[in-house]
């Protein structure tokens, strides 16, 4: 899928509002290795640990914590919520579906029970820190 202009704007907000340099390393459509199958999510947040540039990596199979995907204007929740079965499965804590036109987010840690926020603020089991709707659509 072809990340749009408002895609590629709120997966930058959202980078910069999780990034916490002490705790976690934020990456933007890192490639994971899932039981042999590749998913980009639009982010991956990972525990903090140092960065080797010397010897890159083209995929992983290291579990991030937390995933973001940004539901891009001709794509389906449907293909996200799919994936994100396959990721909490996979033991990934958290996954947020970021719906640009509702400006809404919804949370997974559950894939039966997910928590929608559209406005206020809300904690992430993962990141421990207080969210503001208002800040990543603005």
């Amino acid at each position: 899928m072809t990340p749009s202009y408002n895609h590629s704007y709120l997966a930058y907000r959202l980078a910069k509002l999780m990034d916490d340099e002490e705790r976690f390393n934020v990456h933007i459509e890192i490639t994971l290795d899932i039981d042999g199958v590749d998913y980009i999510p639009d982010i991956a947040v990972y525990p903090r640990q140092p960065v080797d540039f010397l010897h890159d990596k083209v995929k992983t199979e290291q579990r991030p914590l937390l995933i973001v995907e940004i539901l891009s204007p001709r794509q389906a929740i449907n293909d996200v919520t799919e994936k994100f079965e396959v990721y909490l499965h996979a033991g990934i804590a958290s996954c947020w579906l970021v719906i640009p036109p509702t400006k809404t987010i919804i949370v997974f840690t559950d894939i039966h029970q997910p928590q929608s926020y559209s406005s206020g603020v809300f904690v992430d089991s993962v990141l421990q820190k207080e969210i503001s709707v208002a800040q990543i659509f603005r």
